[in-house]
């Protein structure tokens, strides 16, 4: 029985220090930056309070960018 208890720990231990090996290999060094996997988008600014939003969020009206409907209204 203490045979058994004793060849179940040995190779809990080698499991154990296998995946310690495997992960340490697939992390990146510490001062590497972490990668941007995100698209950017471009910004546009507003043609009548010149804040600057995301292309997708503004309205182009006569080839110009606003933010909100009340500055198309205002030009």
């Amino acid at each position: 029985m203490t045979k058994l208890i004793l060849l179940g720990l040995v190779i809990w231990l080698a499991i154990y220090i296998l995946k310690r090996v495997v992960n340490r290999s697939n992390t990146r060094p510490s001062g590497t930056p972490e990668p941007n996997n995100l698209e950017g988008e471009n910004m546009v600014q507003c043609a009548t309070c010149n804040v600057h939003l995301p292309r997708s969020e503004a309205f182009l009206v006569n080839s110009n960018f606003y933010c909100c409907k009340a500055h198309i209204s205002n030009t």
